[in-house]
């Protein structure tokens, strides 16, 4: 009975959205106050530049030292990302074995907005989908969250955002320099278009709005309200 009450309270939770929304910021927040209610947690970030073998070659493939790698075909891309989440997943498993909240800044939802925007046909997107499930949850057995946060922001925030504050997380782009995904406008707003439709798709899927209905950035303790809303209503579901 208590194994059973140790794996109900365990959640996996992937906060996503494009570069500068605040995904560090709300995943922070959100293990902030889970914890100071009680909750264990575990807070990743992905990729792992730092830690991952295949974190550090992501980073260098986003500086653009591997080539042009934003419009590598998906299914060859979005591998590179699986086997670096990979890395990872003992940890999750261990931590959600032991009924702890694992907050993700990014996870496999990651592929299905950046590789699944270069699809544009329903039908073949759908077919993508279907390929990342088998490759990350089945073949490599990569934990699935139990839910997905989009912070949603329109492309124009989003890239100003970056413009007063870029953090070079990977080592390989230097403060205030763009990586090559961050340059591409098209490629961001396929992937913004993709996550919207994603959120649309999936029950498991929460879309929050970032800016009011100005186009104005919201305070991070208004959207963060927003994050524990979705979270607290998932923790008490049976």
């Amino acid at each position: 009975m208590e194994e059973q009450l140790m794996k109900k309270r365990a959640l996996f939770i992937a906060i996503e959205g494009i570069d500068g929304v605040g995904k560090a910021t709300q995943t922070g927040l959100l293990v902030e106050a889970l914890t100071a209610q009680g909750k264990e947690c575990l807070r990743l970030e992905f990729p792992d530049y730092h830690r991952n073998i295949y974190g550090k070659l992501l980073g260098e493939c986003l500086a653009g030292k591997r080539g042009d790698f934003s419009h590598m075909d998906p299914k060859v891309a979005s591998t590179l990302y699986m086997v670096d989440r990979f890395e990872s997943s003992p940890a999750i498993r261990q931590a959600l074995a032991a009924g702890k909240v694992v907050v993700s800044d990014r996870f496999s939802g990651s592929n299905q907005i950046h590789q699944g925007g270069k699809v544009k046909v329903e039908a073949d997107r759908i077919e993508l989908l279907n390929w990342f499930d088998a490759a990350e949850h089945g073949l490599l057995g990569n934990p699935r969250p139990s839910a997905v946060i989009y912070l949603n922001a329109p492309v124009d925030v989003s890239l100003q955002l970056l413009q007063k504050k870029r953090a070079a997380k990977s080592g390989n782009v230097a403060d205030g320099e763009s990586d090559q995904v961050e340059k591409d406008r098209e490629y961001l707003d396929n992937s913004h278009a993709m996550a919207e439709w994603l959120a649309g798709y999936y029950d498991h899927w929460h879309l929050i709005d970032c800016t009011d209905g100005a186009g104005t950035m919201r305070s991070r303790e208004d959207i963060h309200a927003d994050v524990m809303r979705v979270v607290v209503g998932l923790l008490a579901a049976p």
